[in-house]
């Protein structure tokens, strides 16, 4: 499920994630993208993601396939996922 949040109108709940991207990514900005488990813990998250990869940056389909593979989560990876334990 995609969920849209406007950061203005609920800025506690973007700093929560923010600081997951940041603590995570090594910076923040938006648009943010951000994984969460059903108990809406962070497991994934980055920073403009274009549709495929360019400019030396991850592309969204590359990003969503990568949290398929097993053991993805588990490890940290191009700063845009985080172990979910």
């Amino acid at each position: 499920m995609n969920i849209k949040l406007d950061r203005e109108e609920r800025p506690d709940v973007d700093r929560i994630y923010m600081t997951f991207v940041q603590a995570t990514t090594g910076s923040g900005g938006w648009p943010m993208s951000v994984v969460l488990t059903p108990e809406l813990q962070p497991i994934a998250g980055g920073t403009y993601y274009p549709p495929e990869d360019r400019h030396g940056r991850v592309g969204f389909r590359i990003f969503a396939k990568g949290l398929l593979e097993p053991g993805s989560l588990s490890r940290q990876d191009e700063g845009t996922r985080c172990s979910s334990g």
